[in-house]
Protein backbone atom coordinates (compact mmCIF):
# COMPACT_ATOMS: atom_id res chain seq x y z
CA UNK A 1 0.00 0.00 0.00
CA UNK A 2 1.47 3.37 -1.02
CA UNK A 3 1.65 6.18 1.50
CA UNK A 4 -0.23 9.41 0.74
CA UNK A 5 2.97 11.44 1.10
CA UNK A 6 4.60 9.45 -1.68
CA UNK A 7 1.68 10.22 -3.98
CA UNK A 8 1.81 13.90 -3.04
CA UNK A 9 5.53 14.04 -3.75
CA UNK A 10 4.90 12.76 -7.27
CA UNK A 11 2.77 15.82 -8.06
CA UNK A 12 5.36 18.14 -6.56
CA UNK A 13 4.73 21.83 -7.11
CA UNK A 14 1.04 21.71 -8.01
CA UNK A 15 0.04 19.97 -4.81
CA UNK A 16 2.30 22.13 -2.66
CA UNK A 17 1.04 25.34 -4.26
CA UNK A 18 -2.57 24.30 -3.64
CA UNK A 19 -1.75 23.53 -0.02
CA UNK A 20 0.01 26.87 0.42
CA UNK A 21 -3.07 28.66 -0.91
CA UNK A 22 -5.28 26.66 1.43
CA UNK A 23 -3.13 27.60 4.44
CA UNK A 24 -3.22 31.28 3.47
CA UNK A 25 -7.00 31.12 3.18
CA UNK A 26 -7.20 29.44 6.60
CA UNK A 27 -5.05 32.22 8.07
CA UNK A 28 -7.41 34.83 6.65
CA UNK A 29 -10.42 32.93 8.03
CA UNK A 30 -8.85 32.81 11.48
CA UNK A 31 -8.04 36.53 11.39
CA UNK A 32 -11.63 37.23 10.35
CA UNK A 33 -12.87 35.24 13.36
CA UNK A 34 -10.89 37.44 15.74
CA UNK A 35 -12.36 40.51 14.05
CA UNK A 36 -15.85 39.11 14.61
CA UNK A 37 -16.57 38.30 10.97
CA UNK A 38 -16.58 34.48 11.20
CA UNK A 39 -18.13 31.92 13.51
CA UNK A 40 -16.25 29.76 15.96
CA UNK A 41 -17.06 26.74 13.82
CA UNK A 42 -15.32 28.29 10.80
CA UNK A 43 -12.34 29.22 12.98
CA UNK A 44 -12.03 25.65 14.23
CA UNK A 45 -12.01 24.35 10.66
CA UNK A 46 -9.28 26.85 9.75
CA UNK A 47 -7.24 25.77 12.77
CA UNK A 48 -7.44 22.14 11.68
CA UNK A 49 -5.97 23.07 8.29
CA UNK A 50 -3.18 25.10 9.88
CA UNK A 51 -2.35 22.41 12.43
CA UNK A 52 -2.15 19.75 9.71
CA UNK A 53 0.21 21.98 7.75
CA UNK A 54 2.44 22.51 10.79
CA UNK A 55 2.47 18.78 11.61
CA UNK A 56 3.51 17.98 8.05
CA UNK A 57 6.31 20.58 8.21
CA UNK A 58 7.57 19.17 11.51
CA UNK A 59 7.98 15.74 9.91
CA UNK A 60 10.27 17.12 7.20
CA UNK A 61 13.98 17.73 7.67
CA UNK A 62 14.77 21.37 8.37
CA UNK A 63 17.06 21.59 5.36
CA UNK A 64 14.38 20.19 3.02
CA UNK A 65 11.54 22.47 4.13
CA UNK A 66 10.15 25.03 1.75
CA UNK A 67 9.71 28.57 3.07
CA UNK A 68 6.44 29.34 4.80
CA UNK A 69 3.69 30.40 2.41
CA UNK A 70 3.02 34.09 2.12
CA UNK A 71 1.09 36.26 -0.26
CA UNK A 72 4.30 37.56 -1.79
CA UNK A 73 5.64 34.09 -2.66
CA UNK A 74 2.40 33.01 -4.30
CA UNK A 75 1.95 36.24 -6.20
CA UNK A 76 5.50 36.12 -7.59
CA UNK A 77 4.27 33.76 -10.30
CA UNK A 78 1.14 35.83 -10.96
CA UNK A 79 1.01 39.53 -11.84
CA UNK A 80 0.04 41.68 -8.89
CA UNK A 81 -3.35 43.37 -8.99
CA UNK A 82 -3.28 47.10 -8.27
CA UNK A 83 -4.58 48.08 -4.85
CA UNK A 84 -7.65 50.27 -4.70
CA UNK A 85 -7.25 53.57 -2.97
CA UNK A 86 -9.62 54.35 -0.13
Amino acid sequence: MAKPRAAAAAHGGRDQEMRDQEVLRANRELAAYFKGRRTEREARAALKIIKAFVRDRERQDAKDRRPLPSRSTLSASEPAAPKALR
